[in-house]
């Protein structure tokens, strides 16, 4: 059922082609495999891109607010004053550029 949706989605995708004269592509065999395989792989890199942001935006969002968190609580409960980062001596570090 799935390959037959396939094959119904690449006529469509050639009539959207032809229409916008993008290309000019005729309705035979070659294309038509060709645009299937095409939709096959791009949802494959989909769901691979898909997975790889959830896992990305885990690390880069989620994971540091949580450090900061437990950051502010360790630093409420001990004490310490909050240090933050000192752009100061980034920049110094970078002058050499």
């Amino acid at each position: 059922m799935r390959l037959i949706f396939i094959i119904a989605l690449s006529f469509f995708v050639i009539y959207g082609i032809n229409f916008f004269d993008i290309a000019v592509l005729d309705y035979n065999i070659k294309t038509i495999a060709i645009t299937a395989v095409s939709i096959i792989v791009l949802r494959l890199l989909y769901s691979v891109f898909a997975k790889f942001m959830k896992v990305f935006l885990f690390v880069v969002i989620f994971l540091p607010i949580v450090g900061l968190i437990i950051y502010y609580i360790y630093s409420y409960m001990t004490g310490n004053p909050i240090e933050l980062f000192d752009f100061g001596s980034f920049i110094q570090g970078t002058q050499w550029f």
